[in-house]
């Protein structure tokens, strides 16, 4: 069986380099499975994001290097646990390594024969996958924990849908369309008491809509909201600017999660990896 390795540090990417890759071959028309060996605190979500994506099969629980095994013509993709030893890890599994390395840390050099793919990077083209802001986003889970708020509604998508940007409500609604019109998956920040701020701003649907200074919400936005189920309600205790300063480090540093990162993944992994890099990862 054709195996891989994903091998890198913490925050550098494997998770999203490893589910790039199986959606790279499975646009070749080579099946793939996607797993996560055991070994480190992350193993469990994203074991549990594997077996979400439809393009790959994933068992959605961590596994042992012992148990990976493969069916027909198909391609294992595991990702090793951070901090693992990618090279020995690999010698003893047989596997072909990718080493995944942020750029902006400068440690994308070259490791062992392996493939080293950089992260992060400036700009893309072969073995680079560059500073994409989908990729880069962060879900409306993450924002969640990351400011202290309260929910009040969830959308249909709820906790994994992805928010590209931060938009500060304006100071008066009147070019609120134009404004929030501008910004497609976005996280309002708004003050609970600007009711027409918040009004013009459901109009455009936006992933997560943030009410922050803790003040009681208008029961009539809260109705818009739950009828329509397409906006995350939240109400945080901080005001505008403190909810802000505790959301924008969420940005670059969220975990990978849900079909829409991974078909980005997939899309500049195309670039990332030509067919003949492709064909030697897959050599016995």
């Amino acid at each position: 069986m054709p195996l891989i390795l994903v091998a890198g540090s913490a925050e550098a990417g494997a998770s999203t380099v490893a589910a790039g890759l199986a959606h790279r071959l499975a646009a070749a028309g080579r099946p793939a499975r996607l797993e996560r060996l055991a070994g480190d605190a992350r193993a469990e979500a994203d074991a549990t994001a594997f077996a979400a994506l439809e393009f790959a099969r994933a068992v959605g629980s961590p596994v042992e290097a012992s148990a990976l095994s493969a069916e027909g013509d198909e391609v294992v993709i595991a990702e090793a646990p951070v901090g693992a030893d990618g090279a020995a890890l690999a010698a003893e599994l047989g596997a072909r390594l990718v080493t995944v390395a942020r750029e902006d840390a400068g440690d994308a050099g070259a490791s062992n024969g392996a493939i080293v793919l950089a992260t992060h990077a400036r700009a893309g083209g072969p073995l680079a996958l560059p500073e994409d802001r989908l990729l880069a986003a962060p879900t409306v889970g993450t924002l969640i924990a990351a400011s202290g708020a309260q929910v009040l509604a969830r959308s249909t998508e709820g906790d994994a849908a992805i928010c590209e940007h931060i938009v500060v409500g304006p100071i008066a609604s009147d070019a609120g369309d134009a404004y929030f019109g501008r910004f497609e998956r976005s996280a309002v920040v708004t003050r609970a008491e600007k009711v027409d701020v918040a009004l013009a701003a459901l109009r455009v649907d936006p992933e997560c809509l943030i009410l922050s200074g803790g003040g009681e919400p208008s029961p009539y936005l809260l109705d818009r909201v739950a009828s329509s189920r397409r906006t995350t309600l939240l109400l945080t205790p901080e005001g505008t600017v403190e909810t802000v300063r505790d959301i924008e480090g969420s940005f670059g540093r969220s975990a990978f999660a849900g079909e829409a990162k991974a078909e980005r993944a997939g899309e500049l992994m195309a670039a990332a990896i030509d067919d003949e890099t492709l064909a030697s990862l897959l050599a016995d």
